[in-house]
C-alpha cells in the first residue's frame, strides 16, 4: 500500500516519542557522568555521554557538553574523557528516532511504526522517495506494551518489546517468510515505571545480544545479564556479569565484527543518591 510521504513525518515523529530516553526520565538521575551512548566512529568505539554536578544551574542537556571516550574493539582506551567543542546534545546524534527509528537496508529506508496497534510495522522509502507501508506477521494475540528497540540485518528483523509490565521479550522476523516471528522469552528486568532497564539490540558472531539488570535472586540488589540469541537455536543464553549494578541506570551497546562493548551509567555506593555515578563499559568478544 502506497502511503503519502508526508504522512512518513507524522508517523516518524510520533515513534520518536516512545523511544526517546527522555519519556523514561521523570524519575531522579544521580550526579555524576550518565547516559552512555555507544557508537562506531571510524573503527573504534565512542562512548559519549553527559555529565551533572552537585548544586550547578547547568544540569539541563543543553547546557551540558557531551564528553566522549574511545576505546578499540578489544577495550583498549584510546582517548580518555574529554569533551566534543560545541556540542550540546543528549547524545552525540541527537536524541534516538528525532524523526523515527530509520534502518539502511540496501538502498531502501525503514522507518517503523509502533503506534497503530501494538504490532510494529514499517515503512519503506525507495531510493526515488516512494512511500509504501509492511505489515509484518504479527500473531493475533500479540499486542506490545513497549517496544524497545529493533534492526535489521540480511536475514531478517529483530524487535525488543514487552506484552506486560514484567516481561521482555525478542521478536525474529525471516525477509521474505509470511509466518510468524519467532518469538524468545529474554525475562524480567529492572524497570523505571514500566520502561525495561535494558539496552538496545546488537548483532555479533552470528548472534543477538541485550544487556539488563534484573533483580538478583533472593537477594535485595540487582545484577547485570547479558542475553544472546541465534536464530534457529532452540534456548538462548544468559550470563551474569561480574559488574556493578543499579536498577535506576541506561545501558548502550554496539559491535564492530565479533567484539561487543556495552557501556551504562552507575553509582557504586548502596547509598545511590549519595554519591556520583561514572560510567562502566563492559568488552566481550561474541562466541
Amino acid at each position: 500500500m502506497k502511503i503519502p510521504p508526508r504522512w512518513l513525518l507524522a508517523f516518524a515523529l510520533l515513534l520518536a516519542t516512545l523511544l526517546s530516553p527522555s519519556a523514561a526520565l521523570a524519575h531522579a538521575d544521580p550526579w555524576g557522568d550518565l547516559h552512555p551512548t555507544v557508537e562506531v566512529v571510524d573503527g573504534n568505539f565512542a562512548i559519549h555521554f553527559n555529565s551533572s554536578i552537585r548544586g550547578s544551574r547547568d544540569n539541563y542537556t543543553g547546557r551540558r557538553p557531551v564528553l566522549v571516550k574511545i576505546y578499540s574493539p578489544e577495550g583498549k582506551l584510546l582517548s580518555p574523557r574529554h569533551p566534543i567543542p560545541g556540542k550540546r546534545s543528549w547524545m552525540a546524534g541527537g536524541p534516538v528516532g528525532l524523526y523515527g527509528k530509520h534502518l539502511v537496508f540496501g538502498d531502501t529506508v525503514m522507518v517503523f511504526d509502533p503506534t497503530r496497534t501494538g504490532k510494529p510495522d514499517y515503512l519503506l522509502r525507495d531510493p526515488d522517495g516512494e512511500v509504501t507501508r509492511h505489515r509484518l506477521p504479527w500473531p493475533k494475540e500479540v499486542s506490545l506494551h513497549h517496544f524497545k528497540d529493533v534492526t535489521v540485518n540480511s536475514e531478517g528483523i529483530a524487535i525488543l518489546g514487552k506484552e506486560d509490565p514484567e516481561i521482555l521479550k525478542f521478536y525474529w522476523f525471516e525477509h521474505g517468510a509470511n509466518r510468524p516471528p519467532e518469538i524468545v522469552t529474554i525475562g524480567a528486568t529492572d524497570c523505571i515505571y514500566t520502561f525495561p532497564v535494558a539496552s538496545n539490540i546488537a548483532y555479533a558472531g552470528g548472534r543477538f545480544w541485550v544487556a539488563f539488570m534484573r533483580d538478583a535472586a533472593g537477594k535485595t540488589k540487582s545484577e547485570l545479564v547479558m542475553w544472546s540469541w541465534k536464530p534457529g537455536d532452540a534456548k538462548a543464553r544468559a550470563e551474569v556479569l561480574d559488574s556493578p549494578a543499579h536498577w535506576n541506570c541506561h545501558l548502550s551497546m554496539a559491535a564492530i565484527g565479533d567484539w561487543l562493548c556495552l557501556a551504562y551509567h552507575c553509582a557504586t555506593r548502596e547509598s545511590y543518591y549519595g554519591t556520583d555515578a561514572r560510567i562502566f563499559t563492559v568488552f566481550k568478544k561474541a562466541e
